[in-house]
């Protein structure tokens, strides 16, 4: 540093008063520059910052008359804005060199300007800087493609389309590249709306490029408006040229997976892949639509068929060994997570699904061995559930509350599944009150969960609480109107105190058209028709839901009904055939003698 500082004093110091940037060598404009398409090409990572994206593509070059001669005070002043960008202040450098630029009228210290206002990050700075790189210098490239990017972020497609097409007239890059650069671009600078109108206007403008097409699906895809993408990718396709084909398929694979239904996809695709059976990226796709359509079989196939040419396609091995575990082919899914269990990035999803083989084959042993080592937050907390439902399964309260209490949980979501975890446990072990506070806490964290709420509401019935039973039901039905076992549980409740019925008809009715098939709601509905006296009615319903389960609530309301319609025999008939199932349950036991004594 002190060598090239102590030339440009001396330089400062001769007669002539001035200092040719020529005679420097270049070194100080070159400091600090910005190579940004230097840095795309080399990343696939998104820049760290919006306003990065419209980086220059060049380092200012040398040439001879870069600047012929300067003054010595402006000189001055450049070199202490080279040396701020050495010591990391790029927004005062900037102020300094934009100034500089203005005054003098330099296209290259107007580029140098740009450059700088690239630093700081700061979006008026860089509007400032392209704007006036471009009105010294018209015919540059670069600050024509910030102009179109500027002009879109402040939702202006009108001015963006404008400016591209100035752009592209001095572009020496290829049509295909300009648009897919532009679309990398634009997808993480402009307001989604705005950035998906002005691509759907370049298809216009160039109907028959592929790379319109692309683009927009591109941007579309990363404001998540996949139904766009979509189109535009079937659109590309048509025009598609053999250069274009593999990469467009690819895409349009990754669409159908965030689309449905999976079988559209699975027919789009099938032609290319007989075309190209060794585009295993598609291939892999292609086989999880298969799992979202349903058709594991052929799933299976895909996957085996991948692994058989391709061995080391680890997520294909994964998804397989999932997908055998639906199917619970236990020893088969085994095996995959065995061979992928030791490479990297997969250890830990590996491990807590032999975990789970493990636990649904009761090996209680090695399931907790491999829970155990899962330290990933992905899988740590789920993991600590399952080791607790072991030892809970085991009559070990003590070690599953224990494992509960140590599972550390930072998240909201996680803290919930362990509150929830200990409420069931403790239900489950007619702790009701205890059970009642842990859901409590899960209602601390999110006063709208579900679960949590209904979980309450049973426990509340079971202590004869009605009062919160029934406003933990409203709470729930006024933000899931259609949650049916909440319509259900308010609708029967009122029928079996024999209260409200208009209000409960109204309720088990609308669970009724929700799920016309559920037993216990058939129960429901019968049994309040045969509150109202419509015996025929009831008997209809209640013998529909005994067709579906064999169920002690349902026996006693169909017996009842039979019986109260006349039918003692059949009454009697049905109870002798089932009544044995039902051992424990005394109202059932006696309902014989009880319906036979009133």
């Amino acid at each position: 540093m002190l060598n090239w500082w102590q030339q440009i004093t001396d330089k400062m110091k001769s007669p002539q008063g001035r200092v040719s940037v020529v005679a420097m060598g270049g070194v100080l404009f070159l400091a600090g520059c910005v190579q940004g398409e230097e840095v795309i090409k080399a990343s696939n990572l998104p820049d760290r910052n919006v306003h990065s994206e419209i980086v220059t593509d060049k380092v200012l070059s040398n040439k001879p008359d870069v600047f012929t001669q300067l003054e010595a005070a402006d000189m001055y002043q450049f070199m202490v804005a080279e040396m701020m960008v050495q010591k990391g202040f790029e927004a005062q450098a900037f102020e300094i060199v934009f100034k500089l630029a203005n005054k003098l009228r330099h296209a290259e210290l107007a580029e140098r300007a740009f450059q700088l206002s690239m630093k700081t990050y700061n979006a008026q700075k860089i509007e400032d800087a392209t704007f006036l790189w471009r009105e010294i210098a018209p015919q540059e490239v670069l600050p024509w493609r910030a102009s179109f990017l500027i002009a879109l972020r402040h939702d202006d497609v009108e001015l963006a389309l404008k400016n591209w097409q100035h752009y592209r007239g001095l572009s020496k890059e290829s049509l295909e590249r300009d648009l897919l650069l532009a679309a990398k671009k634009i997808s993480v600078s402009s307001p989604p709306e705005s950035g998906v109108v002005f691509l759907q206007a370049l298809t216009d403008l160039y109907p028959d490029t592929w790379a319109s097409f692309f683009a927009l699906g591109l941007v579309a895809d990363a404001f998540n408006r996949y139904d766009v993408a979509l189109v535009a990718l079937e659109a590309a396709k048509k025009v598609q040229v053999e250069n274009s084909e593999q990469q467009i398929n690819q895409f349009l694979a990754k669409l159908y997976l965030q689309t449905k239904p999976a079988e559209r996809g699975i027919l789009a695709l099938t032609p290319y892949l007989e075309k190209y059976p060794q585009d295993w990226l598609v291939q892999e796709r292609m086989a999880r639509l298969e799992v979202q359509a349903g058709l594991y079989d052929e799933a299976v196939k895909r996957y085996t068929h991948i692994l058989t040419v391709v061995p080391d396609a680890h997520t294909s091995r994964l998804s397989l060994a999932l997908l055998e575990i639906e199917q619970k082919n236990y020893k088969k899914a085994e095996g995959h997570l065995l061979k992928v269990i030791t490479e990297k990035g997969y250890a830990e999803v590996a491990g807590y699904y032999l975990g789970l083989i493990y636990q649904e084959q009761k090996d209680d042993e090695k399931a907790l061995a491999y829970f155990e080592q899962i330290k990933s937050k992905n899988y740590y907390i789920d993991a600590q559930l399952h080791r607790a439902e072991i030892y809970f399964s085991a009559n070990k309260m003590k070690d599953a509350f224990d494992v509960l209490n140590k599972a550390e949980a930072t998240q909201p979501k996680d803290r919930i599944k362990l509150h929830r975890a200990k409420g069931i446990f403790y239900g489950a072990a007619n702790e009701d009150e205890l059970a009642i506070d842990e859901f409590q806490k899960v209602l601390d964290i999110d006063q709208n969960d579900v679960s949590a709420l209904m979980n309450q509401a049973m426990l509340f019935y079971k202590l004869n609480q009605f009062n919160d039973y029934v406003d933990n039901l409203k709470r729930v039905l006024d933000q899931a109107p259609n949650e049916v076992d909440a319509l259900n549980a308010l609708g029967y409740f009122y029928v079996d105190r024999g209260e409200r019925l208009d209000e409960a008809e109204q309720l088990l009715m609308r669970a009724y058209h929700l799920a016309p098939n559920n037993y216990y709601v058939l129960d429901s509905v019968g049994w309040l028709y045969f509150q109202q006296k419509n015996y025929e009615l009831a008997r209809q319903y209640l013998h529909k839901s005994l067709a579906i389960q064999i169920d002690d609530e349902v026996l006693i309301h169909l017996i009842s009904t039979y019986w109260q319609i006349g039918e003692k025999e059949k009454a009697k008939k049905i109870w002798n055939e089932h009544h044995e199932k039902f051992l424990q349950n005394n109202e059932l036991q006696g309902l014989i003698h009880h319906l036979e004594a009133n």
